[in-house]
């Protein structure tokens, strides 16, 4: 039986103990001539290893390395994966090589909007957990929503285009919480509200009462036009971790099956 959990609308006092960077739209950088910089791959061996360190090997699945399935589950017209490596000296000097995933959004004519670096290390040392490359338009919305869906899942964050391409379910990506307050008057919007007019959306917020905050707004807004519900997943599991979101959940569960079928019960 599952522990009664409390409501994050009760998160009064709460306060995140990481800075929040929001990203702004640059219009002076051009993005095509920064990914070129990043040098951006496409080493599919290495993406396999980085989503399945995301997700866990399970709910990527055994690796096909003649068909690669796994990238072909992943990927849409609208997502799409590179690899990224880099090599740094320590402060001892010593050289190291790492691999990283990056991934890129494009829109329905195949211009590139957004590229981001997942595990960016920085000239100091630093590492970022999801590094936006210059020019990137942080308003950007990944989706996919086929004519006969009836429903469609809202998520927030890069990870979760990924997930839901590889469940196969019906969605729409906020990039970060914040794009929720600015949905009105977010260009990339456009698209997306004419078709999901008269559906079922579920939105699965963060565990925090930033991001839970973001999903009511968001809610209110889609009223309009849509039948929007919030989605507490986290009620899923025991004691979960402030700042738990559904990779978190993906991670932890591996099954897709049981994944989809959590879900529907929710709802």
């Amino acid at each position: 039986m599952l522990a009664k959990l409390p409501n994050p609308k009760g998160y009064q006092t709460f306060k995140p103990t990481s800075p929040v960077i929001v990203f702004e739209d640059n219009s002076k950088y051009n993005i095509k001539d920064q990914v070129k910089y990043f040098k951006l791959g496409d080493n599919k061996n290495i993406i396999y290893f980085e989503l399945a360190e995301m997700f866990g090997y399970k709910f990527i699945g055994q690796f096909d390395y003649l068909h690669n399935k796994t990238l072909k589950d992943v990927e849409t017209n609208q997502v799409k994966l590179k690899s990224y490596m880099k090599h740094y000296k320590d402060n001892l000097g010593i050289l190291h090589t790492y691999s990283s995933l990056a991934v890129e959004l494009y829109d329905d004519n195949q211009e590139l909007k957004t590229a981001t670096i997942r595990r960016y290390r920085t000239k100091s040392g630093d590492e970022v957990k999801w590094y936006k490359i210059r020019g990137s338009k942080a308003g950007f919305i990944p989706y996919r929503l086929n004519e006969t869906s009836s429903y469609c899942f809202v998520a927030f964050g890069i990870a979760e285009a990924l997930i839901f391409n590889i469940l196969g379910l019906d969605y729409f990506i906020l990039q970060s919480d914040s794009g929720a307050y600015r949905i009105s008057s977010n260009p990339y919007f456009k698209a997306v509200k004419e078709k999901i007019k008269g559906r079922a959306v579920w939105i699965l917020p963060d565990y925090d009462e930033s991001c839970f905050n973001a999903a009511k707004t968001l809610q209110e807004y889609l009223k309009g036009f849509c039948n929007p519900s919030i989605i507490e997943f986290f009620q899923l599991v025991d004691n979960p971790k402030k700042g738990y979101d559904f990779r978190d959940y993906v991670l932890e569960i591996q099954d897709k099956n049981t994944i989809i079928e959590n879900l529907l019960n929710l709802i």
